[in-house]
């Protein structure tokens, strides 16, 4: 480095000392190399900083470049923007006493770069920004996410306790009036329509299941490239006697591939390569649905990483970075479907080791990056580097490759219901004839919603969708989310605070659907009550009346919940349901009951009692139910 470090009274002043930031020049250090040399000091556009590297897949790199200076007010407001870094980096937590991650850091300047942008825009210096009402007004008005403000209240916060910049507590109140008045929802990652998590859910399954069949053939023509670069490759000259060039065709057919090669029209070697990507990223796609698990998270992933609980239920290890820059462990508890991906995920990771660069092998990462294969195009490049890469599976580049899935009129219909309080229709990404945009953090919310009240699909119906992965969590349907502790335990208490988050929306949504908007007659105490005193009130201005509905959910006024007759409207544990005594809904105050659901139900009942013995205990007590049912069904047609 050619920065000369600020030395006073023969000792470098650095910045991570947490010296005040009157004491700070462009000469300051702010990062230093296990040797105790500097790496960067103040003046630099590039500060490298190993000490807010947390994780593997972290960053240890701020880049100012962005930051165009044009002139002397501009070179001011850089030099001010890397002051305000310099809190944000090297001050903690009040609250926690730690350190921020980088992917922190890296969120406040993005925010500091707008605050930036609108100075250089208007031609001012950000300390007369930061007590300009009229400038922060223009700023706030032409900032449109609710995320972004509150990371700049946070920003101005910290800065405050700081007592080196002065903000104006008038601009302090224009940003918590602009973040009240915002509408929250619009910044949720949307609930996944049912029959898009359906396609989606299929079609990684469906993928995985052809890796699997066509395993051994993938991996003897790997080994057989190791051996021989020109196998399958007829634009590269052979090097000596032992190789010798072999068209892809016949490679894939000699190695069973055939019909792989067809399904999927690859054209190339480097086509397979690119296939065994998208099995990667299926897997690791699964394992975010059966698990609601993060992105980084999900690439902590390590070998090992599942065990099984139960016959029926697994639990998969990992380590989460929520709100903390080093990694803790994480459990997320869930079904024996989970085997697939992750199994999927396994075969792929020993493939590249055996076949990647020997420093490698040691790592015990579950995803790898695919292109150590030599089957790759990248392979010359990468086994020449010592750096550890894994693979890139993120939808914006390979959802591409899976068929798209449109937004159907039924699916944005079910947005408006999933979240009526969101402006759906000035959204262009979500309207019908769109393709929907995939994100991993949506499976996150889909899951959650669904789980705390089954969606706005039936329960055996929510099972089918996900190919029977939640069957044990018809515990937390059945019992309610506080008695769900085999599901959501201590391990995972952000995983619990998550899904209680996203509960008072999901049971006021499934209230607007099965109650307001069910078209035919509801049956029950709660049922008959809610046709005639509330549909006509509620459809007359839906958004208020839901948002109304969302409060009281909210402070634990009001409830719903489906179940196997309809949906219960008790506010708090129900016990009979906890014992799967449905047949106490038909004389319940809570009980909305539905006459299909009854029907369906009395079919089910009869069944069970066809496989009982007769003159059982078992068959007299499913008797009685199955007789308690039969009376309700008959007063519905008495007073038809």
């Amino acid at each position: 480095m050619n920065s000369t470090v600020q030395i006073i009274n023969n000792q470098p002043q650095d910045a991570y000392l947490g010296i005040p930031l009157s004491e700070i020049t462009p000469l300051t250090v702010i990062s230093r190399n296990s040797k105790d040399e500097p790496l960067s000091v103040v003046s630099d556009n590039l500060w490298k900083l190993p000490q807010i590297k947390g994780h593997a897949r972290s960053g240890d790199k701020i880049n100012f470049s962005k930051f165009a200076a044009f002139n002397q007010i501009d070179e001011t407001n850089l030099y001010t923007t890397k002051l305000l870094m310099i809190v944000m980096i090297f001050r903690p937590s009040k609250r926690t006493g730690t350190y921020p991650s980088h992917d922190k850091v890296a969120l406040a300047l993005t925010g500091i770069y707008k605050l930036y942008c609108h100075a250089q825009a208007h031609n001012i210096t950000l300390d007369a920004m930061l007590n300009d009402h009229v400038q922060m007004v223009k700023f706030i008005s032409a900032s449109n996410s609710l995320n972004y403000l509150r990371n700049i209240q946070a920003i101005f916060n910290r800065i405050i306790a700081e007592n080196f910049f002065t903000i104006s507590p008038k601009i302090m109140r224009i940003f918590e009036r602009a973040i009240k008045e915002a509408n929250d929802e619009s910044e949720q990652h949307p609930v996944i329509p049912g029959a898009i998590l359906l396609k989606k859910t299929t079609n990684y399954i469906n993928t995985i299941k052809e890796y699997n069949k066509n395993m051994t053939g993938i991996e003897l023509l790997v080994e057989r490239v190791s051996k021989n670069p020109c196998y399958g490759r007829m634009k590269r000259k052979p090097r000596n006697a032992n190789e010798c060039r072999v068209s892809f065709e016949t490679a894939m057919h000699e190695c069973g591939l055939n019909e792989l090669m067809k399904t999927n029209d690859m054209k190339q070697i480097s086509s397979l390569c690119n296939f065994i990507k998208c099995c990667y990223y299926a897997a690791k796609m699964l394992i975010h649905i059966y698990t609601a698990m993060r992105e980084t998270e999900a690439y902590l992933l390590e070998e090992g990483c599942v065990d099984r609980l139960t016959k029926t239920a697994y639990i998969v290890k990992g380590l989460t970075v929520k709100l903390t820059k080093e990694p803790r462990p994480a459990n997320w508890i869930t079904s024996k479907e989970i085997l697939l991906p992750y199994n999927l995920a396994i075969n792929i990771t020993k493939m590249v080791k055996k076949f990647g660069p020997d420093h490698i092998k040691s790592s015990k990462l579950l995803f790898l990056s695919a292109t150590y294969l030599p089957i790759s195009n990248q392979y010359k490049r990468i086994i020449k580097s010592k750096k550890l890469t894994q693979a890139s599976l993120t939808p914006f580049i390979l959802e591409k490759y899976f068929p798209q899935s449109v937004i159907t009129e039924r699916d944005f219909e079910e947005l408006l219901m999933l979240d009526p309080l969101r402006e759906w229709q000035s959204q262009e990404n979500f309207q019908p004839g769109q393709i929907w945009h995939l994100t991993t953090h949506q499976f996150r919310r889909s899951m959650a919603v669904y789980a705390a009240q089954s969606g706005l699909v039936s329960l055996p119906s929510l099972k089918r969708m996900l190919q029977h992965t939640l069957l044990q969590m018809s515990l937390y349907y059945v019992k309610g989310f506080a008695t769900a502790k085999y599901l959501f335990n201590v391990d995972n208490p952000d995983v619990v605070a998550f899904f209680k988050t996203q509960q008072p929306n999901a049971e006021a949504s499934l209230f607007l659907k099965d109650v307001i908007l069910e078209e035919t007659k509801l049956h029950g105490a709660a049922g008959i009550w809610s046709d005639r005193n509330r549909k006509t009130n509620y459809l007359a201005n839906i958004r208020t009346s839901f948002a109304d509905t969302l409060d009281k959910v909210k402070r634990g006024l009001m409830s719903y919940k489906e179940t196997i007759l309809g949906g219960c409207m008790k506010v708090g544990e129900c016990y009979e349901r906890a014992h799967h005594n449905f047949v106490a809904c038909l004389t319940c105050v809570g009980a909305c009951i539905k006459e299909s659901k009854l029907d369906t139900t009395i079919s089910s009942q009869t069944q069970v009692i066809k496989s009982l013995e007769e003159g059982t205990f078992a068959y007299n007590t499913e008797m009685i139910k199955l007789e308690m049912l039969f009376t309700f069904k008959n007063k519905i047609l008495e007073t038809a």
